[in-house]
């Protein structure tokens, strides 16, 4: 049974930062980004995504630990389940009450505790 490392990752400067979670499947770097993507304006709001990639891409790169190949599924499953943010203004629809500010970095730390508690996770 082999297994897959798992990053927490990070591409752009300042407030464009953006977070993800990147499953490395092989040797020469690729493997597969879990995020939220998308507008967090007027009428828009973050949805998960799951797309190829390249670990050389990243800015930034923490290994978090690895997970077994049978896990992959289970780890798409938590990082889908994990609410994405919606839109993102002052007040929600007429009450007058704050809208928490999610953005990619609140939805990447949610995912993470999930991760770490579903068990898959292997130092």
């Amino acid at each position: 049974m082999g297994a897959f490392s798992v990053y927490e990752v990070r591409f752009g400067e300042g407030p464009t930062t953006h977070h993800g979670i990147f499953l490395q499947t092989s040797e020469d770097g690729s493997g597969t980004l879990f995020d939220v993507r998308g507008s967090v304006g007027a009428g828009g709001g973050l949805v998960f995504k799951s797309s190829p990639e390249r670990l050389c891409r990243f800015d930034y790169t923490a290994a978090r630990g690895a997970i077994s190949k049978q896990d992959v599924p289970k780890l798409e499953t938590i990082c889908g389940n994990v609410p994405a943010p919606g839109s993102q203004y002052p007040a929600s629809g007429g009450t007058g009450l704050a809208v928490p500010n999610c953005r990619c970095v609140e939805w990447n730390a949610e995912a993470w505790m999930a991760i770490e508690s579903s068990g898959i996770l292997r130092a």
